[in-house]
């Protein structure tokens, strides 16, 4: 059984900000601490918020330890690439030159910084770092040469 000793400061918290906080999870959490506060035990509070009991002690316990700013904190996991660490220089070269596809910009990323990705991935990064997919016109079969060559020379 988790005991807490929550002041009149806390409780008036939990009751603001069970209704006001602007994300609905961190609302949901101080929807918890207001319950436990008011005296409900954690199953109790479980079936109210409809919520696991361990999600429940879970939170009191990060209360006790952490106060508000451990209950406002919401960790997710975003895996980031590793070809992230190299993205300045993946840029400054694929803007110089630009790779004429995704196979090519996977080859010349792979020389540089010695990390190897499929073409799928290296076009997923590219995408990322604001690069786009341009597709190259192709020059009409029956062009005469000496006719656009004087188009030219005359404008």
């Amino acid at each position: 059984m988790l005991r807490t000793n929550y002041t009149t400061e806390d409780k008036n918290t939990f009751e603001q900000l069970r209704y006001s906080y602007p994300d609905e999870r961190i609302m949901r959490r101080f929807e918890m601490l207001w319950l436990h506060a008011c005296g409900k035990r954690a199953p109790e509070i479980a079936s109210l918020v409809q919520r696991d009991p361990r999600t429940v002690r879970t939170v009191i316990k990060n209360f006790q330890t952490g106060g508000i700013k451990l209950v406002t904190t919401i960790e997710s996991n975003h895996p980031t690439s590793e070809l992230e660490h190299h993205r300045t220089s993946l840029l400054e070269e694929f803007t110089k030159r630009p790779p004429a596809s995704a196979k090519e910009a996977a080859f010349r990323s792979e020389q540089l910084t010695g990390l190897r990705r499929s073409p799928e991935r290296m076009r997923v990064f590219m995408k990322k770092i604001g690069m786009k997919c341009r597709k190259v016109g192709a020059i009409p079969a029956k062009a005469d040469l000496e006719k656009q060559e004087d188009f030219k020379k005359k404008c």
